[in-house]
């Protein structure tokens, strides 16, 4: 049979479309398919693949920016391009598979392996889909070397009781709702009491926060000197480096239903709790 390949449309923010992508890479090999990735510059993330990453060396994958004729033939069918691109894929791919319907398979583990196998198929999702092994988790990924300076520059205040803060504001409803600032202030307390050596990295999407546990804990606040802001170029580099130095913390104390939390704990491979207010 001839080998099989996969298109991928990674969606939402940074964790959510390195997730996809990994899970994508994964399936591909596991499928001994090619994968072609196709970025798309939105809202949620609005800046090119290779201004935040190194390309990938492995041959199976290529990744490219979505051009002009992408939003018309391979971006996801939807009310805001009037559904345009569902014939040209259906025409073009042997199976699709768009975001909503990809969450849902994924929960009810569908066998993404046997559906590409030896087919040319398409995928929008921004989840982790075809599930691996921990120490095999985004290996794949390699921020430009100008990041990879910083983060480590950045991250030379460390010592072995850093501990990762994220605290989610802006954007998630469930962030803010069930991981109130308190009970990150509560649990942190609790841990400077029982370890006085302790220091926190805090990344935020909220200046507030920032003031706030600077506050409250003083020098033990190591957090960015740039203002929490996500919709541009050096916006989207930050929270890239966060992602980053939050992985090279000794663990996570995370915001709910945040894949970014999760995503730092499973690249540095340590433990992440999250903060959930109880009967929310």
């Amino acid at each position: 049979m001839s080998q099989g390949t996969i298109t991928l449309v990674p969606v939402g923010g940074l964790a959510n479309r390195m997730k996809a992508i990994d899970a994508a890479y994964h399936l591909a090999k596991d499928c001994d398919s090619k994968l072609q990735v196709i970025w798309f510059k939105d809202k949620g993330l609005n800046c090119r693949f290779d201004q935040l990453f190194q390309h990938p060396t492995d041959s199976i994958i290529t990744i490219r920016e979505a051009t002009f004729c992408d939003l018309l033939l391979e971006d996801r069918p939807r009310k805001k391009n009037f559904f345009l691109p569902w014939l040209p894929e259906h025409l073009k791919y042997d199976a699709c598979i768009y975001e909503q319907q990809a969450t849902i398979l994924f929960y009810d583990h569908f066998d993404y392996a046997a559906w590409a196998r030896n087919r040319r198929v398409y995928l929008a999702s921004c989840v982790y889909f075809h599930p691996q092994p921990e120490e095999k988790l985004f290996k794949l990924f390699q921020p430009i070397d100008s990041l990879q300076q910083e983060i480590a520059k950045r991250c030379a205040g460390f010592n072995e009781h850093t501990i990762g803060i994220h605290i989610r504001r802006t954007d998630n409803i469930a962030s803010i709702t069930k991981s109130p600032t308190e009970l990150f202030i509560k649990q942190m307390e609790e841990i400077v009491e029982h370890q006085p050596d302790t220091t926190f990295y805090l990344a935020t999407d909220s200046e507030e926060e920032k003031q706030t546990l600077r506050q409250t804990f003083g020098n033990r606040i190591i957090t960015s000197p740039h203002a929490a802001e996500r919709h541009s170029l050096s916006g989207m580099q930050e929270a890239l480096i966060e992602l980053y130095m939050l992985s090279r913390t000794s663990r996570i104390i995370g915001s709910m239903q945040s894949s970014y939390s999760e995503t730092a704990a499973q690249i540095g491979h340590i433990h992440c709790s999250f903060i959930n207010k109880a009967g929310i």
